[in-house]
């Protein structure tokens, strides 16, 4: 598809003069926007939802947490990117550094290691720090319903969904999923398909 849109120069940013390595810069960026609304219709619209919970649903968040995602959610957001990227002419490369970033990113964000908090201090004016993204994280769903960036936490402050809490006091999972049984792999294979009301604090 990435050649197709070089090959073809098909897209909105082919019809501006503007020099390559700002079109690279372009493209990260609106790849991060689209998936920071991919990540909040994930939370608004039911049947996504249902996919997106089984992420949300670890209550002992670690690395292995950022693998926890129902394989339809993948192809949700790939499938998303892609149509962002002919839309707009996106450049491979800026499809190349945006999983060059967001891949070592998932498991830092979600790792059980604690960070000093200067690094939302220096960092978290622009970038999703690994504090915030454990925010996200959390049982409660009015902060749950926050910090949908992927990259960068100016979406989230842009459009008001940006929350803050102290790691140490961040209870994470959903509590419609505490309970060994409710952890269990085949249990979260068969969650999409199940009628699960939410509880919350």
């Amino acid at each position: 598809t990435y050649d197709w849109i070089s090959l073809n120069e098909f897209g909105l940013f082919y019809l501006i003069n503007m020099p390559n390595w700002l079109k690279i810069i372009a493209g990260l960026f609106l790849l991060d926007l689209a998936d920071y609304w991919f990540h909040r219709l994930d939370h608004k619209i039911p049947l996504l939802w249902r996919q997106h919970r089984v992420h949300h649903s670890d209550t002992t968040m670690d690395a292995s947490t950022a693998m926890r995602q129902f394989p339809t959610e993948l192809i949700y957001f790939t499938i998303g990117e892609l149509m962002i990227s002919v839309v707009f002419g996106i450049d491979i490369m800026s499809m190349n550094i945006f999983l060059l970033i967001i891949l070592p990113l998932f498991f830092l964000q979600h790792a059980s290691i604690k960070y000093p908090k200067w690094t939302d201090k220096v960092f978290g004016w622009l970038l999703v720090t690994p504090n915030y993204h454990k925010v996200h994280h959390e049982q409660d769903q009015f902060y749950t319903d926050s910090n949908y960036g992927t990259i960068f936490i100016i979406w989230d402050r842009l459009f008001g969904t940006f929350k803050n809490k102290p790691v140490d006091q961040i209870t994470y999972g959903l509590k419609e999923f505490i309970g060994p049984q409710k952890q269990s792999f085949l249990y979260q294979v068969r969650s999409p398909f199940l009628n699960i009301e939410r509880m919350d604090k």
